[in-house]
């Protein structure tokens, strides 16, 4: 699901993987193997492709909608 979302995401955005490449500095191969599920990036990668497609990572993530911060 990780990679169908952020394949998804990328395409809403009308951006090639070598375009989403460029913009979070890595290369496209890099780009496809999150989008095959042959690679998972870090922290930092992710927080570049949810600001680039202007989505949450709970969406990329494909986790539910509505989850609740802890209250503390």
């Amino acid at each position: 699901m990780f990679g169908e979302n952020l394949k998804n995401a990328r395409k809403l955005k009308n951006l090639t993987l070598i375009n989403v490449g460029m913009k979070i500095n890595t290369t496209h191969a890099t780009i496809s193997r999150y989008e095959n599920n042959k690679l998972e990036p870090n922290l930092d990668t992710l927080k570049k492709l949810c600001e680039l497609y202007g989505v949450s990572a709970d969406y990329i993530l494909g986790l539910p909608e509505g989850l609740k911060f802890p209250k503390g």
